[in-house]
C-alpha cells in the first residue's frame, strides 16, 4: 500500500471510533484495542510505550500530512477531503474517552479547528 492508502485507512479508523475505544497507533495502521481478558488494555499500552500524548501526536502528523496533500491539489485530494470530514466523529468521540484529561480534550480540540477551517475553506 501507498501514503495515499494509508491515510486514508487510518482516517477510515479514526471515523469508526466510539466512546470509550481506545486507539492504537503503533504501527503503520492505526486499530482500535479490542479487550483481553487476561491482558489489560492500560498495560499493553504501557508495555508498547504508548501514551495518550504519542497517539494525539500521531493523529496530528496524520491529519498535517493529509492537509499538505489536500493543499497541494495532488489527485484524489477530495476523495480525502471527505474521509478527513468523516473522521472527525471519531475525534469527538475521543475527547468524550479522555474527558477527564483537560490537555489531551484540547489537544484534540485544536486537531478539530485545524481540520475544519481546512475542510470549510
Amino acid at each position: 500500500m501507498d501514503v495515499f492508502d494509508n491515510m486514508l485507512i487510518n482516517l477510515r479508523v479514526l471515523q469508526s471510533l466510539q466512546c470509550h475505544n481506545r486507539l492504537d497507533t503503533s504501527n503503520t495502521l492505526f486499530k482500535i484495542h479490542t479487550p483481553a481478558a487476561w491482558l489489560p488494555a492500560w498495560l499493553r499500552r504501557w508495555w508498547g510505550s504508548q501514551t495518550r500524548l504519542t497517539d494525539i501526536s500521531r493523529i496530528q502528523t496524520l491529519y498535517n500530512e493529509s492537509a499538505q496533500y489536500i493543499k497541494n491539489k495532488n489527485p484524489s485530494y477530495e476523495r480525502l477531503q471527505k474521509y478527513m470530514s468523516d473522521s472527525l466523529r471519531g475525534l469527538r468521540n475521543l475527547q468524550t474517552t479522555y474527558m477527564n484529561d483537560p490537555t489531551t480534550v484540547a489537544l484534540i480540540d485544536v486537531i478539530l479547528d485545524s481540520v475544519e477551517c481546512l475542510i470549510n475553506g
